[in-house]
């Protein structure tokens, strides 16, 4: 029997009064447990299609199903992570930053802050404020506060765009790390080849009028070597069967 994907995008469209459509009866299927990407160029709608996804914009028509039921609204099952770190609220510590939405909510759950730092890789940073830390460190924050959700599914907008290659390298394993050890299904939305071939178990491909073309499996599999030949094989001709999707990526 078939598995019930984690999130289904079934049909779905949006669109902006006076304006053209930003997309039209899409249909997405992210499997359970797996990292999605969503690979498309700058402004063809994949943050819009993502917000949906989460039940944060509305629908013009279609249905978004969470292990096969309609989406009724946001819910702390689906978590979104944006492209910077506006997220976090400056005048609290690291610490109430993650614990607050759930305080927010209400409910005796316990939420252990310090484990959850652990976890993205910045223990004994519970005291500090946002303005303290680098960027880097801000984004692993937001995802340690994604976690204290408990969240079945991760929808995630290019958070790692305003970093340089180093940091996003080392918060792609940092992520990786994660995943590994927690059962997450993702819904990663990039413009860059090098990120999704690194994080993709599956890629889906949006074209700049915010259709839906080609999608496929990692043609890497889990061997996501980036030092290796294979892997700049496989990136090179990613990039070059699909180049009008990549204007602005950077060499």
């Amino acid at each position: 029997m078939r598995e019930t994907p984690a999130l289904v995008l079934d049909g779905v469209s949006r669109s902006w009064p006076g304006m053209p459509p930003v997309f039209s009866d899409l249909h997405i299927q992210v499997p359970r447990g797996r990292v999605t990407v969503l690979l498309g160029p700058s402004g063809c709608g994949k943050s819009t299609l993502l917000r949906c996804a989460a039940s944060l914009d509305p629908l013009d028509a279609g249905r978004i199903l969470v292990d096969g039921l309609p989406a009724v609204g946001p819910a702390p099952d689906r978590q979104l992570i944006l492209q910077d770190d506006r997220q976090l609220f400056p005048w609290l510590t690291v610490e109430k930053n993650i614990t607050f939405p759930l305080r927010m909510m209400g409910g005796n759950r316990h939420i252990d802050a310090g484990k959850l730092l652990e976890t993205v890789g910045l223990p004994d940073s519970g005291s500090l404020y946002p303005f303290m830390l680098s960027g880097g460190m801000r984004q692993r924050v937001v995802l340690a506060r994604s976690l204290a959700a408990r969240p079945r599914i991760l929808l995630l907008d290019e958070p790692f765009a305003a970093l340089d290659s180093r940091m996003r390298g080392h918060l792609h394993r940092v992520l990786q790390d994660i995943l590994a050890r927690e059962t997450l299904t993702v819904l990663l939305v990039t413009h860059d080849a090098h990120e999704a071939l690194v994080m993709a178990d599956h890629l889906v491909f949006m074209d700049e009028n915010g259709c839906i073309g080609a999608s496929e499996n990692n043609p890497l599999g889990e061997n996501r070597n980036t030092e290796s030949p294979e892997f700049f094989d496989f990136l090179n001709d990613l990039r070059r069967r699909y180049r009008s999707l990549f204007e602005a990526v950077d060499g």
